[in-house]
């Protein structure tokens, strides 16, 4: 992948997956008649929109100098236009991978405290128009965006939309009302899953009121926190000696895939602890559709998105748990 196309964020999209009927709907509604994209690129976008909505008026600007637009550096400002709808492609990139792969992004990172370009896009966006329409990470769900109650929907797309990254994304589709959580709608394809609201009250966190230690080899509990491809090993806890893996030679303070844990459960109540770990953690994969869930590059064979269970949760859960066993009457 070249240095250009990681510097300017210039992953293309493929086809037009991510116009759904519901982002489709959005964009009706906006009674726009001028769509607009801040970068542009290949126009991928402005292309699928004409062909599928029939704007006759579109207008692109980009930093890059060799593309046939305007060339503007939309993460500093974007120009408004009256009657206009954003509908584009953000460049996306942490802070911290810019800085390992020695690209200089500090004069956009100097002066906010995101941690990616396409934040500091969406403020811009949302400076210059009511409407936006934008494909960005997934991870901006469970992010804390303080533009987030101008959403009007976030639709989760499993099926990857680009050519040459594989990054989980969802569409948000932002107004110019602000909304209270309940009214935000959060759509997997194009199923409507439920509101925002609904999915923020499944979370738990952790009250860090037990002894836990990730990443050591005197842990007795195994994690493997991520979803394998192949529909068959999926996030859970067990001992370690049940989940085949070099824990000796590969456990690093690092890791976040797999990890043992240390936490003080006395032999008679380990196995009901771990089965109520699992039972925590289906429970909320469940009732909030994986959401809560860090979304992790590819998906399964059977197109499902690949999850990854954070150390925060995961601690939180194994809080829980903890709780429900003495709560129960089961241990001390």
């Amino acid at each position: 992948m070249g240095e250009k196309k990681i510097i300017l964020g210039q992953f293309n999209t493929k086809s037009n997956l991510w116009l759904k009927p519901q982002v489709k709907e959005f964009i009706k509604n906006s009674n726009c008649k001028i769509a607009y994209d801040p970068f542009a690129g290949a126009g991928d976008l402005l292309t699928a929109v004409r062909e599928q909505l029939g704007f006759r008026s579109l207008i692109g600007l980009d930093l890059d100098e060799a593309l046939d637009w305007q060339v503007n550096d939309s993460l500093i400002e974007i120009p408004k236009i009256d009657g206009a709808i954003i509908i584009t492609n953000p460049p996306y990139i942490a802070k911290q991978s810019a800085s390992r792969k020695k690209i200089d992004l500090s004069m956009y990172f100097s002066t906010t405290k995101y941690d990616d370009i396409y934040l500091i896009a969406l403020d811009r966006m949302l400076e210059a128009e009511d409407f936006v329409v934008a494909i960005i990470p997934e991870s901006f769900i469970n992010s804390n965006y303080k533009q987030k109650y101008r959403l009007s929907s976030i639709t989760i797309l499993e099926e990857n939309p680009f050519e040459d990254t594989e990054n989980p994304v969802c569409v948000a589709c932002f107004d110019n009302r602000i909304k209270d959580y309940d009214e935000i709608k959060i759509y997997k394809n194009d199923k409507l899953i439920n509101t925002l609201q609904d999915i923020m009250n499944i979370r738990i966190e952790p009250k860090n009121n037990i002894n836990i230690t990730f990443n050591t080899l005197k842990g007795w509990l195994g994690l493997r926190a991520i979803d394998s491809t192949d529909d068959i090993k999926f996030i859970n806890f067990d001992f370690k000696e049940n989940i085949k893996y070099d824990w000796k030679n590969r456990i690093k303070t690092s890791s976040r895939h797999l990890t043992l844990i240390d936490i003080g459960i006395t032999d008679e109540f380990k196995n009901r602890f771990i089965d109520e770990c699992n039972k925590i953690i289906h429970d909320i994969r469940i009732k909030s559709s994986d959401v809560l869930l860090t979304p992790f590059k590819g998906n399964t064979k059977s197109g499902k998105r690949r999850r990854r269970l954070d150390f925060r949760l995961a601690r939180a859960i194994m809080e829980q748990a903890y709780e429900n066993i003495i709560r129960s009457g089961k241990s001390e």
